[in-house]
């Protein structure tokens, strides 16, 4: 179920993310129409403005605006409705319009809306959700817009109430009818008691939702709700003000189901693998708490990429360049070192022959000068007394027949000694 809502959650993001500026400003039309008509309702004294016509214009300029200029035509709106009813009364509204702005909504503009949201949320029934959604997406310095907008909502509700008496009747009646309106407006035990249960619920809301218990913002929605219906219920029976529980009970169930839902969208966690670590240093020890939040079990892993990889493959890359034209300069030294190689084994193989050749030539020489020397020592030998064989020279006779006559004149000479 957890993982079904969590890719529900995770289609609106990436839906949101691809129209948030189409998103952005039908919302910001939207609620500046519903700003408008609300004001409308609860004034129209000038009847050229009092239309749906001019509510949608104004949305729809609105729309192309920041939020801050919703809030600037919904006032300009209302003090000009408020003109064709008094002007006394016009200029005590705007005295308090920049009051609120000058002392709080000059340095934080993004907080206006807050204040525009108070009077809508009264106007439609469901107050109870103002300090609940605030006190969840919040803190609790938004109390003073809380209060703002109570005090804005019961000024323009006394004034619609009361709009007959505000008639012109002389300096005298317009100064005692605006020092009712103070007196009335300030000793409004209604709007006080709003103002006291709202910022009490919306500071309860604002510190359980930060607790480290399970389930955090469901238990500061329901406790915070309980407590404001308590507070609202108890001081209307004490102060005698008439309420309509019916709608109390409405508006605080509706505010539950609010924290829910914002709970869903920004706060959906996974209690069951929550996780508990310990620090310390030298002067403090620290407990934090670690609770994923909940992912779907479809959604696909996220791949990292690194810039190092990135760099590492360019520079690969480019090393593969540099490497390929060594590469094939190594085989162009290759083949001209085998080629070198091939041309030097002949020159080699052709040194050798020659070296054989002039070996067997030297050694054909030697061996001609040796038979030689052999010859003119037999011839020698023949010569001498005793010896009456001759060795007769014979052209025809090759140099290798030297040791055969050799042999017989040895053998002759053996002969001869014996006989």
């Amino acid at each position: 179920m957890n993982t079904t809502m969590a890719g529900a959650k995770g289609q609106i993001g990436k839906w949101y993310s691809k129209n948030s500026q189409v998103i952005d400003r039908v919302v910001r039309g939207a609620f500046a129409f519903l700003l408008f008509v609300a004001i409308n309702s609860m004034t129209g004294y000038m009847k050229r403005l009092d239309s749906v016509a001019v509510a949608a214009g104004l949305a729809l300029i609105c729309a192309f605006l920041p939020t801050p200029f919703v809030a600037l035509l919904g006032f300009a709106l209302l003090l000009a409705h408020l003109s064709a009813l008094s002007l006394p009364v016009t200029g005590v509204v705007a005295v308090l319009f920049l009051i609120m702005y000058a002392l709080y909504f000059h340095f934080t503009p993004r907080h206006t809306i807050f204040l525009l949201l108070v009077p809508m949320a009264f106007w439609l029934k469901v107050p109870a959700v103002i300090p609940v959604a605030f006190g969840l997406l919040g803190s609790t310095a938004l109390a003073y817009p809380i209060a703002l907008g109570i005090i804005m909502y019961y000024t323009i509700d006394y004034i619609h109430a009361n709009a007959g008496s505000f008639e012109a009747s002389g300096l005298a009646g317009v100064i005692t009818k605006l020092s009712t309106f103070l007196r009335k407006l300030l000793t409004n035990k209604e709007m006080w008691l709003y103002v006291l249960a709202f910022v009490v619920c919306l500071w309860i809301v604002s510190m359980i939702r930060k607790r480290d218990i399970p389930h955090c913002w469901k238990i500061a929605a329901v406790f915070g709700a309980l407590v404001d219906l308590l507070i609202l219920a108890v001081g209307a029976a004490v102060l005698g003000i008439k309420l309509n529980l019916g709608m109390l009970l409405i508006s605080h169930v509706l505010a539950v189901v609010v924290g829910l839902v914002l709970e869903y969208l920004f706060f959906n966690v996974d209690y069951k693998h929550k996780e508990s670590l310990q620090f310390e240093d030298d002067d403090y020890v620290y407990y934090v708490s670690a609770i994923p939040k909940v992912k779907s079990g479809a959604e696909p892993q996220k791949e990292v990429k690194r810039l190092k990889k990135e760099s590492d493959e360019k520079a690969a890359s480019q090393d593969k360049k540099p490497a390929e034209k060594k590469d094939g300069k190594k085989t162009d030294n290759k083949k001209t070192e085998t080629a070198e190689k091939k041309q030097g084994n002949k020159k080699s193989s052709k040194n050798k022959k020659k070296n054989n050749a002039g070996k067997q030539n030297n050694s054909k020489e030697s061996g001609s000068s040796k038979q030689r020397g052999k010859k003119k020592e037999n011839e020698k030998r023949a010569d001498q007394p005793g010896n009456s064989g001759q060795v007769h020279k014979d052209p025809n006779w090759q140099d290798g027949m030297t040791d055969e006559l050799l042999m017989t004149q040895s053998l002759r000479r053996d002969l001869e000694k014996e006989l």
